[in-house]
């Protein structure tokens, strides 16, 4: 199984090189052709492995349980430094949802002492149990490590919410009963981000469509993973397991690669079972976010590598790795190519007509069925712009944390923003320079049509599509950035300029 599995994760660099012996016009640029046929074939392995996961999606049920189940749970509502009013409604509502099966704790790793002393005699007057420690190891996996470690054998399961995710009343009544079946070793609730009027965050919560209405659906059952909050774990599974992975930025995921390699199936109960979560409404949020999310993806490529998983739960989880690659350092190797063809460095020797005709029905039909997939939601086109443009706003920080584990670099872990967070538009800085580059490609490709011949205006073409599609999703993306920045933000931007 290994030796199948490490086949497929090679297949698209292989595939690339090949094609790059075929198309390479110097040894100079061959490196370049080398990464920009890998960002094709990555992106078309993905989108194998995306169709291969969601054809059961359209058809997903959930059955109606009506047995009563006798576990005693956990509940652990993870805190760091954060705002004690949110911290104190969610307490609240895990208590009410929980109801006699169990205990409520709050694992709080908070620093500041006003904060530590608020919330230790708020849980004191409410019946719950405050877990504080005086170092972060493992930080947030490393509380919940901790705290399952000193309860002993006196829970069956257990259950994680965020600061700001609270369990609707019906939160228990409806995960329990799925583990009557010995083979669930946890069951994954989804997310869900509350509407706002920042276009950030509005594509945040788009940008989540996809994956939650559709990709974990089609891996229930099979390779539906941990997404830190809204979880329940089966306490023996997660010892067997080895407990939360603390040396990965995204624990929940490189747990759920431990488990699933055990042998364990996860269920994925697509239901609004948590209240809203607040969404990151700027850019710097969101890039934080979306790079710490990313590393972690990243940093999984060993685990999976040396992993026994099955191959189509392997399969799974590295299309992960390849969308994160695709979003991050292969979008600057596809918005650099049509800037350099415009520029006369000449790195692919293929026929124009020949690369048309092969890519525009891939390309027509991958719309298609995204488009077939994503009908009943409220994706439609506005999420689709929205989505598209904040991926081409966070691959520069996600290309930074592919660095940053090539480079073995450590990252301090940083909780993403609730709502406005610190002023920073630094990383806007970046895209204002290729923006530049591409307006000035696109100047430059027009000019060249008038001299060209028939072959030359078919390449032109090509690449002034593309130089135009970075373009507008780019300039969108920046434009999204600065209309969700707070007055104050904005008026700090016309300081500097």
């Amino acid at each position: 199984m290994k030796v199948l599995n490490l086949t497929f994760f090679s297949l698209p660099f292989v595939t690339a090189f090949i094609i790059t012996y075929f198309t390479y016009t110097s040894l100079w640029t061959a490196w370049f052709d080398f990464l920009l046929w890998t960002s094709v074939t990555l992106g078309f392995f993905q989108f194998i492995t995306t169709f291969i996961q969601t054809k059961g999606a359209l058809n997903y049920s959930l059955p109606y349980a009506i047995k009563v189940s006798k576990f005693r749970v956990a509940a652990f509502v993870t805190a760091y430094n954060e705002n004690p009013e949110i911290v104190k409604k969610t307490l609240l509502s895990v208590k009410a949802a929980l109801g006699n099966r169990g205990t409520v704790f709050l694992l709080d790793d908070s620093t500041k002492p006003e904060i530590i002393r608020e919330l230790s005699e708020f849980c004191k007057s409410n019946g719950i149990v405050y877990f504080h420690r005086t170092e972060r190891r493992g930080f947030k996996a490393g509380a919940i490590n901790d705290a399952i470690k000193a309860l002993g054998d006196e829970y069956d399961l257990v259950a994680i919410f965020d600061a700001d995710q609270r369990p609707t009343k019906s939160f228990f009544d409806i995960v329990l009963p799925f583990f009557e079946d010995p083979r669930v070793a946890f069951v994954q609730i989804p997310q869900y981000y509350e509407k706002t009027k920042s276009l950030i965050g509005q594509g945040a919560r788009y940008q989540q469509e996809p994956f939650l209405r559709r990709i974990m659906r089609g891996r229930d059952l099979r390779s539906a993973f941990s997404l830190g909050s809204g979880t329940v774990y089966r306490i023996s599974a997660l010892k067997e397991a080895g407990m939360l992975e603390e040396n990965s930025v995204t624990e929940d995921i490189a747990t759920s690669v431990k488990i699933h390699e055990k042998g364990y199936i996860s269920k994925y109960v697509d239901l609004p079972l948590i209240w809203y979560g607040t969404p990151p409404t700027e850019v710097s949020a969101y890039i934080t976010q979306q790079s710490r999310w990313a590393l972690g993806g990243f940093q999984l490529i060993g685990t999976l590598l040396n992993s026994d998983l099955d191959f189509r739960t392997f399969m799974d989880y590295v299309s992960g790795v390849f969308y994160w690659l695709e979003v991050g350092p292969f979008t600057l190797v596809q918005i650099a190519a049509p800037i350099t063809f415009m520029f006369g460095i000449y790195f692919l020797k293929l026929s124009p007509m020949i690369y048309v005709s092969a890519y525009v029905p891939y390309f027509v039909f991958s719309f298609y069925y995204f488009y077939y997939l994503m009908r009943g939601t409220e994706y439609g086109l506005k999420g689709f712009i929205l989505h598209q443009a904040l991926e081409y706003i966070e691959f520069i920080g996600v290309t930074a944390s592919f660095f940053a584990w090539v480079l073995k670099r450590k990252v301090p872990f940083k909780v993403t923003a609730k709502g406005r967070s610190a002023r920073s538009m630094r990383p806007l800085i970046y895209h204002v320079v290729i923006l530049t580059l591409l307006v000035a490609s696109i100047v430059k490709g027009i000019l060249l049509i008038s001299g060209a011949g028939p072959l030359q205006l078919w390449s032109i073409g090509v690449n002034l599509f593309w130089a135009s599609w970075h373009y507008f999703f780019l300039i969108t993306g920046v434009y999204i950035s600065i209309a969700s920045m707070s007055e104050e933000e904005k008026s700090y931007l016309s300081f500097l300029s």
